[in-house]
C-alpha cells in the first residue's frame, strides 16, 4: 500500500499533459507549465517523471528515478523523452534538439506518437516493409574513414656519397691488381701501357741493360700534366677536384615527404550493427530481418505487429530500459484515430517538412 500511495503522489506531481486516449488541442497545453530543454544536461526538465511513469521499472526504482537517487546514467534518449531516438524534423511536441539532432519531446507520449507515425510512412508511403529496410534508413551506417598509405621508402643516398656498411657488405668482391703485376697497364690505355713498359724514369724495361754494380742514368720522364704548376687558376681548380667532398650520411639527408593518405571507407562494423538491429526488431514478429513485418493492412490500418516492433526498437535504442505496453498502445490507438483524414487535429506530421521524405534517425 505504501508503494501504491507513493506512485499516486508521483503521478499527481508529474507535469500535466493530454489525456492518454485522446489528442488534446494546443489550448490545453498552453494553460499548463511547458517543459523546458536544458542544453547543459542535454535533457528535458521533466524526463525523470516521464521515465518513472512510462518505462517498465519496479516501484522502488521508479521512485528513485523521480527523486534523482537512481544508480547509473540512463540512455541519452531517455532524458529527451524520445525512446526511439528520432531526429529533428519539426515534429509536434518537439521543443528542442541536442547537438546530434535528436528530438527533445515535451512528453514521452508525444515521442511514441511520432514513432508510430514515422513507421507508417516507412511502411506504407516508402515501401520499407522489412526490418532491415527500415533500419537502413532509421539508423543508417556511419562508415568511418580509414587512412592507408604505401610503406615508407628508405631514403637513398645521392650519387657519389659513401655507401653504408650494409651496402658495402652486399657488394661483389673486387679484384685488385697491383701496379707491379699489370704488364699491360691498368685499363689497357696507351698511357698506362707506356708506364707499365718503362717503369720509373721512362726506361724501357725490355731493352735496358746495365752491368752489375753500375748505376744507370735514367732519362727523366715528362710530367704527366705539364704546365699545370705555371697557372694558378688551374692549380686552384685542381685543388678543388682533389679535395674530398664532405662525408654525408643518410641521417644528413632531408626527411622523406609524409605519405599521402588514401581514404578507404570502412563499413564492416556498421553493416553488422544494422543486421543485429534488424534481427532484434524482427524477433517475435517474423522469421528474419528480411521478411515483411506486416505492420499495416492493405488499407493502412495498423496491425498488432506494430506495437511489437515499436517495443523491440525502443529496447535497442534505450536498452536495457523498455517502454510500458500502455505507452505504445496509446500511440497505436492515436494513429488508428488519425487514419482516414488528411490532417486531423493534433496530427504528428512535421510542420516544417510534411511532404519531404523522413530523415535518417540514427540512434548512435
Amino acid at each position: 500500500m505504501l508503494i501504491e500511495a507513493l506512485l499516486t503522489m508521483l503521478a499527481v506531481a508529474a507535469p500535466h499533459k493530454a489525456p492518454a486516449a485522446i489528442v488534446a488541442p494546443a489550448s490545453i497545453f498552453a494553460a499548463t507549465p511547458s517543459p523546458a530543454y536544458q542544453p547543459q544536461a542535454r535533457a528535458v526538465d521533466n524526463w525523470r517523471f516521464e521515465s518513472a511513469l512510462e518505462l517498465e521499472m519496479a516501484p522502488v526504482a521508479a521512485i528513485r528515478r523521480a527523486l534523482g537517487a537512481e544508480a547509473g546514467e540512463p540512455a541519452r534518449c531517455v532524458k529527451l523523452n524520445n525512446y526511439w531516438c528520432i531526429k529533428s524534423a519539426g515534429w509536434n511536441g518537439e521543443i528542442a534538439a541536442d547537438a546530434d539532432g535528436h528530438v527533445a519531446f515535451a512528453s514521452a507520449e508525444e515521442g511514441a506518437a511520432v514513432a508510430a507515425l514515422l513507421l507508417r510512412r516507412y511502411y506504407v508511403a516508402y515501401g520499407r516493409r522489412t526490418a532491415r529496410a527500415i533500419v537502413e534508413r532509421w539508423a543508417p551506417a556511419q562508415c568511418s574513414l580509414v587512412f592507408a598509405s604505401a610503406a615508407p621508402r628508405r631514403p637513398v643516398a645521392a650519387p657519389g656519397l659513401p655507401a653504408s656498411r650494409g651496402a658495402m657488405a652486399r657488394m661483389s668482391p673486387q679484384r685488385l691488381a697491383p701496379l707491379g703485376l699489370a704488364p699491360r697497364g691498368i685499363q689497357n690505355t696507351l698511357r698506362s701501357r707506356w708506364l707499365a713498359a718503362h717503369g720509373r724514369g721512362g726506361v724501357n724495361l725490355k731493352t735496358a741493360r746495365r752491368p752489375l754494380g753500375k748505376p744507370v742514368d735514367l732519362m727523366p720522364a715528362p710530367s704527366i700534366m705539364a704546365g699545370v704548376s705555371e697557372l694558378p687558376a688551374r692549380r686552384e681548380k685542381l685543388a678543388e677536384l682533389i679535395e674530398p667532398a664532405p662525408r654525408t650520411t643518410i641521417a644528413d639527408l632531408p626527411p622523406a615527404p609524409a605519405p599521402r593518405p588514401l581514404g578507404v571507407s570502412n563499413c564492416a562494423g556498421e553493416l553488422a550493427r544494422i543486421v543485429t538491429y534488424a534481427t532484434n526488431i524482427a524477433q517475435g514478429v517474423v522469421g528474419g530481418p528480411n521478411e515483411d513485418l506486416a505492420l499495416f493492412t492493405s488499407d493502412g490500418a495498423p496491425t498488432e505487429n506494430l506495437a511489437k516492433v515499436m517495443a523491440n526498437m525502443a529496447a535497442v535504442e534505450i536498452g536495457p530500459a523498455r517502454p510500458r505496453e500502455a505507452l505504445i498502445r496509446i500511440a497505436v490507438a492515436q494513429l488508428r484515430q488519425m487514419r482516414g483524414s488528411a490532417k486531423p487535429a493534433g496530427d504528428a506530421t512535421p510542420r516544417a517538412a510534411a511532404a519531404a521524405p523522413p530523415p535518417a534517425h540514427a540512434g548512435r
